[in-house]
């Protein structure tokens, strides 16, 4: 059987199947009639799986049994005018070559119109056994038999004494359920010679029931499989299936479930124009309920091909009335073809007449859409009427209660053996067939039919793999042809890799090609395994009806001819890759999701989402989170960044979705394929659990996960604050559906703000003077130069700790430096709450250091943060007092957030001018400082040491090179002072700019300490003015001319002890 067989929703391994099985000699001919069962037999219950030991079978057991049939009884007689060569079908009689039905023991021909029918109409083929198995076996061998059991006087002369047969079979039947007792999984059911019917049974119950030749149940590649009694393997992924007909009455089908049946093959009709089994359409309908997996099977009386074309004709009629359709069957339907026996006909013999019979027939149902067909037969006719090769390819099913299986001629991987008529099925109140149906080479199993289906709006898509989310199908090479075949790419976008769906009255879909206009299809209508997948020319055929499937971690596309799916060959993912159809594995390879060619989704742009169930929620993490984890939820729109997206194309309509708040991508959490999933963000890793196909419906989105095409999902449809996102099976409500707006992030937001007021403030350096109060400014206290140092107001002093240094960056933002301490305008931690404070800091780049200066109506300027929105430098409660705190808050137009910037020089810009003003008071040379004091005294290296830290002081003058310096400017204009005697220059000890600080000598460092600004004073004379701070000057400590004075700095004060007489030498 095709691939379907397996299939029944990936169930595990069932539960057995148990009942009766007569025993029969171990040398019979392996054949059986299918149209038999034993309306009289009982029932058996379960029992666990275990493995079986091959039996040791005794020929005795069934000495009295006709041959090859060890449930029949041996007649008392054969008449003389059966002919050798007429064939033995059931326990009284047997059919002559032409077709005549003779009673075996008085040799008449039988009339009754119940077993033979009439010229007009056929006769139910059951009618001759009364519903129970018969193998048909030749004649000339019935009669050895009769004549080794009987004696010669039963063959052909008189009968044998009725006594001495009965008290024989009355004999074996005791021995023979003795003997089964003890032998595990069989059952000993001999029948009286005379009535037919069961003289003892003795049931020992079995795993799942074997034959008494030896052919048995096990396991296989840790699969449920079939066995001969050679422990050769038969079938694994092995079913247990039954056969059944009006024969079996009206069946508990639960009960039969229950027991482990796990399939059925239903007689529809026999013949031609007889009309249903009587039991068929409940039968078909209970396993249609149930769920369990069936097939069909007519027994036919064609003689012909005109017959045979009958027959065909008939049985689409009526499984159409029945309301079978090609996908409901897990199992072909099958062509019975036996040896009949019908009033004033003949059956064939000859294979080449029976090939045009199954040929027609087979027409006639594909014409009609049932593709899954077979021939079912038994060895000995496959073997003579239907011994050709086409048929044989046809043959699927196969009668044989040997010991082994005798036919070799399967034609697919798939199979079954009817290996015993003598099951006993709870729910079933007489024997029934028993049947391994399965595969030779393994095949994963499922059954996609009983699968959901997916309803999605007709439109175009693109079918995008589930193993690799950024390669789609598409018609190969773009081609237009008819016949070209389907390949998986890499996303391009192209026509090529476009469809359009369009649904049809039975939930299935037509697929056409967006560029070709043609439509998928399955070559030459024939679903098999790797059975081409091409485009064609629109006929409406199954073979290009397509079903989308939720196997829940994908969907499959399930062609209307059965149970196949489109599947990438190999499962490579390779450019290039052949598509084809194949049966169900549950592998990746053969899971799709589709995306909308034209949903309309914005890349590469901020997005909210909004819930087209109650527009007022949007998809927001949880608590604006930038974790790992953080549940996705809907919350009211807030206007942050948590309900903020980018989307990111990595496939046909494949995509990353990017939390801009966090940067991290939404994704199904753990990669969980189930409904009620939790959808959460993680950092990005690239996995098909973090992206997402669109499926536009008038156009409001739903987000597939590429993974497993569950859809982001409302819990319950209920809208409300804080509801987690979940995973669940797509179904278009509106609990799935999302609109989609940009938006400006905060980032882009504050960009633009800062970008349009960029002109308000200049670059340069300023005090910044509060609007409340114009005296007051903004300040570090203390001028203090370290990190956290905290900023206030406080009155103008015009020291540097009030000067701002404005700089703007490249997007327009604005940073404040101190002048003072070149530290910046910074809200410590980087706070963005009410009342955090603000302080001073190295430079960090950071926003909690960058502002945009937006300049109000009235001139002057607000302060806003670049970290948030609406927060802006404010003066504590409005204060105006000196220290009054400068801290973050809320916007409100108050002059306390108000500031006047003021342009301003720096102490630093002020000496630079200075310097540059003065720098031709005294020329580069070697002069000799005299005091104005008293102009013998001179400035002199102590002891004209040549250490660094030596003194420097008031000498008298001795014309030693300990009094000369060298003067010297820099590029600034300062200038340096250099002892000729010792080469060092003239330093402030520890660069101290405080009054009285220790001047000496020192190796130049290029610092402020070593920089002077000579000035000329009204009277002739110079004062040297520190470059390291405005108004301090060389000086004589105490205004002394004695030697030794010390020199230092001091803040000016006119005196002569601050004025020079620089003699050039």
């Amino acid at each position: 059987m095709g691939k379907s067989w397996a299939s029944v929703v990936a169930v595990a391994v069932s539960a057995a199947m148990l009942g009766a099985i007569s025993i029969a000699p171990a040398n019979a001919v392996s054949d059986v009639n299918l149209d038999a069962a034993d309306p009289t037999a009982g029932s058996a219950s379960t029992s666990s799986v275990n493995a079986f030991k091959t039996q040791m079978i005794d020929d005795s057991t069934a000495a009295d049994a006709m041959p090859d049939n060890p449930d029949a009884a041996l007649p008392d007689k054969v008449s003389a005018g059966i002919p050798d060569d007429a064939t033995v079908v059931s326990e009284n009689h047997a059919v002559t070559a032409n077709g005549e039905l003779k009673d075996i023991e008085t040799g008449e021909t039988v009339t009754d119109p119940n077993l033979v029918g009439t010229e007009d109409k056929q006769p139910d083929p059951l009618a001759k056994t009364d519903g129970e198995s018969f193998i048909p076996v030749q004649a000339d061998e019935v009669k050895q038999k009769v004549e080794e059991v009987k004696g010669a006087a039963a063959v052909g002369g008189e009968t044998a004494d009725d006594q001495s047969s009965a008290d024989s079979s009355d004999d074996s039947t005791e021995t023979d359920a003795d003997d089964a007792a003890g032998t595990a999984g069989t059952v000993s059911d001999k029948r009286d010679a005379k009535s037919g019917k069961s003289a003892k049974a003795s049931v020992k119950l079995a795993s799942l029931q074997n034959n008494d030749y030896g052919a048995h149940w096990g396991t296989y590649n840790d699969t449920q499989a079939f066995f001969d009694a050679n422990n050769n393997l038969f079938v694994q992924q092995a079913k247990g299936v039954i056969d059944v007909s009006t024969y079996q009455g009206t069946i508990d089908w639960q009960a039969a479930k229950n027991a482990g049946v796990e399939g059925a093959i239903i007689r529809i009709s026999y013949g031609w124009d007889n009309g249903f089994d009587t039991q068929a359409l409940r039968n078909i309908s209970e396993c249609k309920r149930l769920g369990i997996p069936f097939g069909i099977y007519s027994y036919s009386y064609a003689y012909d091909s005109a017959t045979a074309a009958n027959e065909g004709n008939d049985i689409v009629k009526l499984l159409k009335q029945a309301g079978v359709n090609p996908g409901d069957l897990s199992y072909p339907v099958f062509y019975d073809l036996e040896r009949w026996s019908w009033t004033g006909h003949t059956p064939p013999t000859d294979p080449n007449v029976y090939d045009g019979i199954v040929n027609t027939w087979y027409s006639k149902l594909k014409t009609a859409g049932y593709n899954n067909l077979g021939v079912y037969s038994y060895t000995s006719y496959l073997n003579s009427s239907l011994n050709k090769a086409s048929i044989h390819a046809k043959t699927r099913w196969v009668a044989q209660y040997g010991s082994t299986m005798g036919f070799t001629s399967w034609p697919t991987n798939d199979r079954g053996w009817q290996y015993t008529s003598g099951g006993s099925i709870a729910g079933i109140s007489g024997r029934v067939d028993l049947n391994a149906f399965g595969y030779k080479e393994y095949q994963a199993e499922t059954d996609v039919r009983y699968l959901g289906t997916i309803t999605i709006p007709d439109g175009t898509y693109y079918i995008n793999s589930v193993k690799k989310n950024s390669s789609s199908i598409e018609i190969a090479g773009g081609s237009s042809a008819t016949g070209a075949i389907t390949q998986l790419y890499g996303y391009n976008k192209s026509q090529a890799q476009r469809f359009v769906f369009s649904r049809q009255s039975d939930g299935s879909y037509v697929i056409k090609n967006a560029a070709s206009g043609k439509v998928l299809d399955v070559a030459g209508g024939d679903a098999k395994l790797n059975a081409v997948v091409q485009q064609y020319e629109a006929n409406g055929s199954n073979a290009q009806k397509w079903f989308i499937r939720d196997s829940g971690s994908g969907w499959y596309v399930q062609s209307a001819l059965g149970n196949w799916v489109l599947d990438i060959a190999g499962g490579n993912t390779a450019n290039g890759t052949t598509i084809a159809l194949y049966g169900p594995n549950d592998s990746v390879a053969q899971k799709f999701s589709l995306s909308s060619v034209d949903a309309n989704v914005a890349t590469n742009t901020s997005v909210r989402v909004q819930s087209a169930k109650n527009s007022s929620y949007v998809m927001d993490i949880e608590s604006g989170s930038t974790a790992n984890s953080a549940k996705a939820q809907l919350y009211n729109w807030n206007d942050t960044d948590a309900q903020l997206y980018a989307l990111t194309e990595v496939g046909n309509g494949v995509y990353e979705i990017q939390n801009r708040r966090s940067g991290k991508v939404l994704e199904v959490a753990g990669a969980g394929a189930g409904n009620g999933v939790a959808i959460q963000q993680y950092a990005q890793n690239g996995t098909a659990a973090q992206h997402w196909s669109v499926i536009s419906k008038d156009g409001e989105l739903t987000f597939l996960s590429a993974a497993t095409a569950k859809v982001i999902d409302i819990p319950s449809g209920n809208a409300v604050a804080s509801v987690k996102l979940q995973t669940y099976a797509y179904n278009g409500t509106a609990a799935q559906q999302w609109n989609l707006d940009k938006q400006l992030t905060l980032r882009e937001r504050l960009d633009a703000l800062a970008s349009e007021h960029k002109s308000d403030l200049p670059n340069g350096t300023y005090k910044v003077m509060s609007s409340a109060k114009a005296s007051m400014v903004l300040d570090v206290v203390a001028g203090s130069a370290a990190n956290g140092a905290n900023v206030q107001l406080y009155s103008s002093n015009d020291t540097d700790a009030q000067r701002w240094i404005i700089t703007h960056d490249g997007k327009g933002y604005v940073t404040l430096t101190n002048a003072a301490s070149g530290k910046v305008l910074d809200v410590a931690a980087g706070s963005t709450a009410n009342g955090a404070n603000i302080q001073q800091y190295a430079s960090n780049g950071s926003w909690a250091q960058k502002w945009i200066a937006v300049k109000n109506a009235d001139g002057s300027i607000t302060l806003r943060s670049a970290a948030v929105e609406n927060r802006v430098v404010d003066v504590a409660a409005g204060s105006t007092a000196n220290g009054a705190n400068v801290q973050l808050y809320s916007g409100n137009g108050s002059a306390a957030q108000k500031w006047n910037f003021g342009k301003a020089t720096t102490a630093r810009e002020r000496l630079n001018a200075s310097a540059s003003k003065n720098k031709s008071v005294l020329e580069n040379g070697t002069y000799v400082f005299a005091s104005k004091a008293r102009k013998t005294a001179v400035l002199d290296v102590a002891a004209g040491s040549t250490a660094n830290g030596a003194n420097v002081q008031l000498y008298s003058s001795n014309d030693t090179n300990a009094q000369r310096w060298k003067v010297t400017h820099d590029g600034n204009d300062y200038v340096i002072l250099t002892n000729v005697g010792s080469g060092k220059v003239l330093d402030v000890t520890a660069g101290s700019a405080a009054n009285g600080a220790n001047v000496q000598q020192y190796a130049s460092n290029g610092s402020w300490a070593q920089k002077w600004i000579a000035v000329e004073n009204a009277d002739g004379s110079i004062t040297l003015h520190s470059a390291m701070k405005e108004n301090l000057v060389i000086d004589v400590a105490a205004g002394s001319t004695a030697n030794g004075a010390n020199v230092q700095i001091y803040a000016s004060n006119g005196t002569q002890a601050q004025k020079w007489i620089p003699n050039r030498k």
